[in-house]
């Protein structure tokens, strides 16, 4: 990947890290991916510059965040750890803000995530946080999801039926009720992601299997990401719809986009 690439990726993470990760900031949920290191880059700096909270506690998505927080000298906890850490105040209620990266973001800011197979654990962070920020490369930026990405969309599934799950996704027609095509193939078509390095397919950090479900271009990614989550054994799906507040996109000439989803800069016209 060119040194471009990734000092676009370093840009946008650190001018996320900045805009969003003051003092106050008491509890972070930090994604996972390549440009999320980045963004732990930046903390460490900050952390070593004394303008982070000194009780900053940082909830990882992966195994991977989960590394890169214990290796910047932070503070980890679990999600579910959250209300029992600061007794004093009854515990945490939520997440400050999360700062993840995407596969790639729509103009709505909905996202497909998952290509690292994190996305079960980074929805559950994203769903507790009251600011969901979304970092990556000017490549990752689309007008609809499936435009630039064409590996699918991720979806988790439990190991036990992953075959029946796989024939049922293919089996879901584009058109439902109202005769409107949610995605641009006729149908789905699903395949077991193989491991790199290692034989038989990828095993996410919960143990379970990854479909990645070609679909083309998602006209309607809430309906999509309903209709799939409807099969039993589909734990989770890796398109993100709704969710995130702010996406910043780094470009190779070394400028910086920040975007809102656009039915929200309508509604400041």
């Amino acid at each position: 990947m060119s040194s471009l690439v990734e000092q676009s990726k370093r840009s946008a993470a650190f001018a996320a890290v900045d805009k969003h990760v003051l003092p106050s900031v008491r509890v972070l949920g930090i994604g996972s991916g390549s440009t999320v290191v980045y963004a732990v880059d930046r903390l460490l700096e900050l952390k070593n510059q004394n303008k982070l909270n000194p009780d900053l506690v940082c909830v990882p998505t992966s195994f991977q965040s989960k590394q890169l927080i214990t290796d910047a000298g932070l503070r980890s906890a679990d999600l579910d750890d959250l209300s029992i850490l600061d007794p004093e105040q009854g515990g945490f209620k939520s997440i400050d803000v999360t700062i993840d990266g995407a596969d790639e973001v729509d103009s709505e800011l909905n996202a497909i995530k998952g290509g690292g197979a994190a996305h079960l654990r980074e929805k559950l962070v994203a769903n507790a946080s009251n600011k969901f920020v979304l970092i990556a490369d000017s490549r990752k930026d689309s007008q609809l999801l499936g435009e630039k990405w064409d590996k699918g969309i991720p979806v988790e599934v439990s190991p036990l039926a992953w075959r029946t799950i796989s024939r049922q996704l293919e089996r879901m027609c584009s058109i439902q009720s109202g005769a409107v095509s949610l995605f641009e193939l006729q149908a789905p078509v699903a395949q077991l992601r193989q491991a790199v390095r290692k034989a038989g397919p990828v095993v996410t950090d919960n143990g379970n299997f990854i479909l990645d479900v070609h679909v083309g271009k998602i006209y309607d990614p809430p309906a999509v990401e309903q209709l799939f989550k409807m099969i039993p054994g589909v734990i989770e799906v890796g398109v993100f719809s709704g969710m995130a507040d702010e996406a910043w996109f780094g470009n190779e000439d070394g400028t910086i986009a920040c975007r809102i989803p656009k039915s929200e800069m309508k509604k400041l016209d």
